[in-house]
């Protein structure tokens, strides 16, 4: 019975060479949110054969993340390379499509690990049974569910339930990059993101896709999460620096290492002021106590505590 699993995505094999790959068990290679760019790892098989090589050799498990919004016009040559990937030694596949599930379960008969993304939007446990269907063993739940929720799900359905710990939140994906809109480019690599602001609120935009300014942070409550029968946390890497990633995913291998050891309290100030100097757009947490999602709950961050808001609440309310 395995302990604890932290993953991450990372999208180019440049990338995962400047990874320090000790703190994390398993990664999801290729960026579902674009097929632009020639080094993404979900349309480059060379480099997915040596970003596999990198990874098996620290004992990394590896999962191809796949296009989340293939149009008709992309069924083709992502059928053909996935085709082409499953020859090579992965552990699954990541799919956000459920045309592209139906696929790999009922004309490829897959049989491996299959995961279902962020981008997928599951919000209830029926839905999971219905992905149980075609083989789905890991599931990404929408982050605008609770805690409570997120239990709940996880505790009615056999797929294992994948928490969504640190990192930008994705708010959606459209069938257009913002980002070729504004700039006149050749998507020959990855690309920066496109950050837009009004007043306090920023979004980042990358991709075919929107992403949280601030980072979602479950650092504080990961006993409670541990507890709660959760073991596969996820790291939110895409459009991320190397730096980032191995630090967030270093601060949160020695927190569950201390929680797995019964430590009472595992939370350490340095990993605050480095993640606060990691994330400086703010760190949110709200969703998971049904508040809105850009709030901190909690006794770090510069965020509230939740028996006060509460209380707060029942005073408005009279």
């Amino acid at each position: 019975m395995k302990t604890f699993e932290i993953s991450t995505h990372v999208e180019t094999l440049e990338k995962l060479k400047q990874l320090n790959l000790s703190s994390i068990g398993a990664l999801y290679l290729g960026d579902p949110t674009c097929l632009e760019y020639q080094t993404n790892l979900s349309n480059n098989l060379q480099h997915l054969k040596e970003a596999i090589d990198i990874a098996k050799e620290f004992g990394v498990k590896v999962y191809l993340s796949t296009f989340a919004v293939p149009r008709n016009r992309h069924l083709g040559p992502v059928k053909k390379f996935l085709e082409k990937a499953l020859s090579l030694p992965l552990d699954g596949i990541e799919v956000h499509n459920m045309g592209l599930l139906r696929h790999m379960n009922k004309n490829l008969n897959y049989t491996g690990e299959i995961h279902v993304g962020f981008f997928a939007n599951i919000y209830t446990h029926e839905s999971v049974k219905v992905l149980e269907g075609y083989g789905v063993t890991k599931v990404f739940l929408n982050p605008e569910l609770s805690l409570e929720e997120i239990q709940f799900i996880n505790e009615n359905t056999n797929a294992e339930v994948i928490i969504f710990a640190h990192g930008k939140l994705p708010l959606g994906i459209s069938e257009t990059c913002f980002i070729k809109e504004y700039a006149s480019r050749e998507c020959r690599d990855v690309c920066e993101p496109l950050v837009l602001t009004s007043g306090k609120w920023k979004l980042r935009s990358f991709g075919y896709a929107t992403f949280s300014g601030k980072d979602w942070a479950t650092l504080e409550y990961l006993g409670t999460l541990y507890y709660r029968g959760f073991r596969t946390f996820h790291i939110q890497g895409l459009r991320e620096s190397p730096e980032y990633i191995n630090h967030i995913a270093n601060i949160y291998r020695q927190a569950l290492e201390n929680i797995v050891k019964g430590a009472d309290n595992y939370m350490q100030r340095e990993w605050i002021e480095n993640i606060t100097s990691l994330c400086p757009d703010g760190i949110c947490n709200g969703y998971l106590f049904r508040r809105a999602g850009h709030r901190y709950i909690g006794k770090y961050f510069g965020g509230e505590a939740l028996h006060e808001i509460e209380r707060r609440e029942r005073h408005e309310a009279r």
